[in-house]
């Protein structure tokens, strides 16, 4: 291939977008923060005062309702713009993806290490460094043409698993666990979950922040999850001061 060619996201793809990170992602992690937050309400219900109950009650609903509402209305949003800038360059030796909000990633096809092939779903060309990597949706126009393309780069493989799944269930994992921590009083339960839910976050916002495929807004986003490390911080302080009253 002598000339570099572009190749953009079909918009007629979109909706199917839309539906599926929906119904893979946001439906899930609903279901997940809402049973856990009522849990915990009833559980707090039998340990704090009935104002204290009335606040988090209320806390509550609201973050319910903006992960029912607000949330997937932003989703929308932000990948109809990611989806409509989305371009994806091919040139003699090169590979380049170039999208609004998220820094380019230009791959030489030399520098690339393995190419994963999700059927239904996306290829993923990732490069020698870290976090070098460069998602091509099946959504792309012409795929076929450019499976053909990047297969002559190298050999294509099948990951056992989307790897966007494994986040999504540790990051509810990581929310069961925090939510866990706050209302338990046990130093066996607190410590060690404390310590874990903020290992997991710190590693979490280190990505977030190094990844070039995540977008400018999000990485300014994850800076509150060190809110959440401090509140870790501060049940271990009460914990701890607990046992030595005793």
């Amino acid at each position: 291939m002598n000339d570099a060619r572009q190749y953009r996201l079909l918009p007629s793809r979109l909706p199917e977008a839309q539906k599926q990170i929906k119904n893979r992602y946001l439906v899930p992690q609903l279901s997940i923060i809402a049973a856990v937050v009522v849990i915990s309400t009833l559980l707090a219900s039998r340990k704090v005062t009935n104002g204290s109950m009335i606040g988090f009650a209320l806390f509550a609903a609201l973050f319910i309702t903006y992960m029912a509402f607000v949330a997937p209305l932003r989703m929308r949003r932000t990948l109809s713009k990611c989806w409509n800038t989305y371009v994806l360059t091919i040139g003699p030796d090169y590979l380049l993806r170039q999208q609004a909000d998220s820094p380019d990633i230009r791959l030489r096809f030399n520098a690339v290490k393995r190419i994963e092939h999700l059927p239904g779903r996306y290829l993923r060309v990732i490069g020698n460094a870290r976090y070098q990597v460069i998602g091509i949706p099946e959504s792309v126009e012409d795929f076929q043409e450019v499976f053909e393309t990047v297969s002559r780069i190298g050999p294509i493989t099948n990951p056992k698993r989307d790897r966007s799944l494994k986040t999504a269930g540790l990051m509810a994992c990581g929310f069961v666990a925090y939510m866990v921590m706050l209302w338990s009083h046990s130093p066996q339960i607190v410590l060690p979950l404390a310590a874990g839910v903020s290992v997991f976050l710190i590693w979490y916002f280190v990505y977030l922040q190094r990844n070039p495929n995540v977008l400018r807004r999000t990485k300014r986003t994850s800076w509150f999850y060190l809110v959440f490390v401090l509140v870790c911080g501060l049940k271990v302080l009460e914990v701890l001061g607990r046992m030595h009253a005793k």
